[in-house]
């Protein structure tokens, strides 16, 4: 129906139809041009007639276009075009993004003024260097991008914690990524309510994740070697520091959140590399705030991203 914005297409064997300028250059093409020295003086009259009828048909081919290309680059880009712009700049944060914004110098948690403090971060970027051999098969099934890893202390040093970010094409493999790890336990989700703040997701966002305790580690032939799947990142050690004795074998506790395109994996354990054993208490409650560190470095880079064109940061 006319007036719809639905125009017929060509009939069957008739080709693409011809842009505008084409349709000028086409018509122009079905005008004689008489040979020069032809029919004498009335001959030549006619061929510089002819020629300036050409002539003319070029320009106003030239100022068609001309506007056809000048109004394509003043049109403002399309609500597609916004929507594609802000998905590729949301799954490139991990490589855009400073390490340090990724992850801050201080993260708080527990009680106010708890401030975790970061003491490195790791130049590797492999699925496989930073994960654990069961996270790292279940990541590199669902198409792992990169694991960014940072290790933090609590401010008397006595407490490690290792927090990693896990990058996806897509957010169902994150989210099948999480459901691995949390295997038959139930999948803890959380629900961010109210109006977000700088730096917090959008309102109604649910954030998935699990919390395991590691279980105590036994000594066959002097070998400690941790039961059953870990199912996280690895310990980070920064050497020359609060966190040089900190390894895989001296984590306590993993826990993992993942909200769209990103998993953020943690791990706690004691400054001194200490692991669990057998027989001797365990304090799981001193580890925990690995948690809320996870959450602290997912929620920006959850973020959606606003495609602003009077900002610099985008040309549109």
């Amino acid at each position: 129906m006319a007036g719809d914005g639905i125009q017929p297409g060509p009939s069957p064997g008739a080709g693409p139809p011809r842009p505008r300028a084409a349709r000028w250059l086409g018509w122009l093409e079905q005008i004689p041009v008489p040979r020069p020295g032809f029919g004498g003086r009335l001959g030549r009259r006619v061929a510089v007639a002819g020629m300036g009828v050409v002539a003319a048909g070029g320009l106003a081919v030239a100022v068609i276009a001309a506007g056809q290309a000048r109004a394509e680059l003043d049109r403002g880009p399309t609500a597609a075009e916004r929507s594609d712009a802000a998905a590729t700049a949301l799954a490139l944060r991990w490589r855009t993004w400073p390490a340090g914004r990724i992850f801050p110098a201080r993260l708080p948690y527990g009680p106010p003024g708890q401030t975790a403090l970061r003491v490195g971060i790791s130049p590797l970027t492999g699925c496989a260097a930073g994960l654990d051999p069961v996270a790292g098969a279940a990541a590199a099934r669902r198409g792992c991008q990169a694991v960014l890893r940072a290790t933090y202390t609590d401010p008397l040093q006595g407490i490690v914690w290792t927090v990693g970010v896990v990058a996806f094409r897509e957010p169902g493999d994150a989210a099948s990524f999480l459901r691995t790890l949390a295997g038959s336990r139930p999948l803890a989700s959380r629900p961010q309510e109210g109006q977000p703040q700088a730096g917090q997701p959008q309102a109604g966002a649910v954030r998935h994740g699990y919390l395991r305790t590691l279980p105590p580690l036994r000594t066959p032939v002097g070998t400690l070697v941790i039961r059953g799947p870990a199912g996280g990142v690895r310990a980070l050690a920064i050497p020359q520091s609060a966190a040089g004795l900190f390894t895989d074998q001296a984590r306590q506790l993993v826990t993992g959140w993942q909200q769209g395109l990103y998993a953020v994996l943690a791990t706690a354990g004691y400054a001194d590399g200490r692991p669990a054993r057998a027989g001797l208490e365990q304090r799981p409650s001193i580890f925990r705030p690995a948690g809320q560190l996870a959450t602290d470095v997912l929620a920006p880079l959850a973020v959606p991203v606003s495609v602003r064109c009077q900002s610099p940061q985008w040309q549109c």
